[in-house]
């Protein structure tokens, strides 16, 4: 079975949009630093250069070191001669500006000038999409979690402080739907599915449920820092035994493994997110249930802890939102499931096209590899010799490093 492989003019608004949305956030984050350090409070400001520099220094080490492993492959138009400018540039940490440029150059001659760039612009959106959700979780939340803890402890909040939590948590999701887009154009795709309510939903859902988890860290915070730190430690803890046992394999290099999974430990504090090639539909609804308890449990405490200090105006209201928002999300969760999975779209779009596409291709965070291989072409007929089997990714432009992490999250 063969299916058609593209990057239109929806891949190229979406990369736009997060290229626009990831230079606001730094932007922001870099402007509260600003102000931090001309109202003279060194210590917020050295927390956020902080974060921005450790989670910008481990983002352009993953970027070099694929770029060297493009190069040692001799993946076709991808295997690039590292030179000295591409080391430069990611020393002085503009490594992911330079693949924003790179994949915008790629999928704006496939998306509007209909040249035969599709398989680059593919290969390159998708390690983007991989650096752009490590810095979404090892950046933008700790800076929304330190900006909604400093607004919440002061009483004279600064607009720049504000719009740094909302570009925050917006870039954080944004960076899971591209995350999504991008693998589901490097795995089988479905030209329907690229644009609309199925990506809605699951934007909500994850921008809802992660609004409500940093909220949650935030206000435990404010209740008591010594809590709030020892339980993201057992958290993280937790799930970097989850990790573990998954006996990832996704770097070439052992120390960056040991980075990699120690982020996604991070992510899953946060998030689900399956990192093997498994059905996950008992492990997800179990993560969300626990979760929920968690939840009920943290605000348990939050509030029997408060009733022996001063009392805030902002608890009641924050808390309401806690519930409400990770409600929705759960809510948004079982609709896109229910209604908006592409493997539900595929069934009853498609079954009236002589099996064009099988339901079984359809990945997400829930559903694990179809039971066959498939075989994927790009539009472009002349490179039909460029072919994804799912068995073996390692072949011709494809981005190889999705073999190691082929569910859709």
């Amino acid at each position: 079975m063969i299916i058609e492989r593209n990057f239109g003019k929806c891949s190229f608004a979406l990369t736009l949009l997060g290229f626009l949305l990831y230079l606001s956030d730094i932007g922001t984050d870099l402007g509260v630093a600003a102000v931090y350090l001309i109202d003279g409070h060194f210590f917020r400001f050295s927390l956020v250069l902080s974060v921005i520099l450790v989670s910008a220094i481990i983002l352009q080490s993953f970027s070099w070191s694929w770029y060297k492993d493009d190069e040692n492959s001799s993946h076709g138009t991808h295997a690039r001669g590292c030179s000295s400018l591409f080391g430069a540039l990611h020393i002085f940490q503009m490594g992911v500006l330079l693949r924003f440029i790179e994949t915008l150059k790629y999928g704006y001659k496939a998306a509007f000038k209909k040249e035969e760039t599709i398989m680059d612009a593919i290969y390159s959106a998708t390690d983007l999409s991989m650096l752009r959700l490590f810095e979404a979780f090892l950046e933008a939340v700790p800076q929304a979690v330190l900006q909604g803890f400093i607004l919440l402890i002061d009483n004279n909040g600064k607009y720049i402080q504000y719009v740094s939590v909302i570009l925050s948590c917006m870039s954080i999701s944004w960076a899971t739907l591209d995350y999504y887009a991008a693998l589901k154009r490097s795995l089988p795709d479905h030209p329907t599915l690229i644009c609309g309510l199925p990506y809605l939903l699951y934007y909500l859902y994850k921008l809802l449920t992660l609004s409500a988890r940093i909220l949650l860290i935030t206000l435990l915070a404010t209740i008591d820092i010594i809590i709030m730190t020892v339980y993201l430690f057992v958290l993280w803890l937790i799930m970097i035994f989850y990790v573990l046992v998954q006996k990832t394999n996704f770097c070439t290099s052992k120390i960056q493994e040991v980075i990699y999974r120690a982020v996604v430990a991070i992510i899953l504090v946060f998030t689900f997110f399956n990192i093997k090639d498994k059905n996950t539909r008992i492990i997800m609804p179990i993560y969300y249930v626990l979760r929920c308890v968690e939840t009920v449990a943290v605000l348990a405490i939050c509030w029997s802890k408060k009733c022996s200090t001063d009392v805030k105006s902002y608890h009641l209201p924050v808390s309401i939102t806690i519930v409400l928002s990770l409600t929705l999300g759960i809510i948004c969760l079982v609709l896109y499931y229910s209604c908006s999975h592409p493997k539900r779209a595929t069934d009853r779009d498609f079954n009236h096209t002589d099996n064009a596409v099988e339901s079984s291709l359809s990945y997400d965070e829930v559903d694990g590899p179809p039971k066959e291989n498939s075989t994927v072409i790009p539009k472009n007929k002349n490179e039909n010799s460029i072919m994804i089997n799912s068995a073996d990714t390692r072949s011709g432009n494809v981005n190889y490093r999705i073999k190691n992490f082929l569910i859709i999250n």
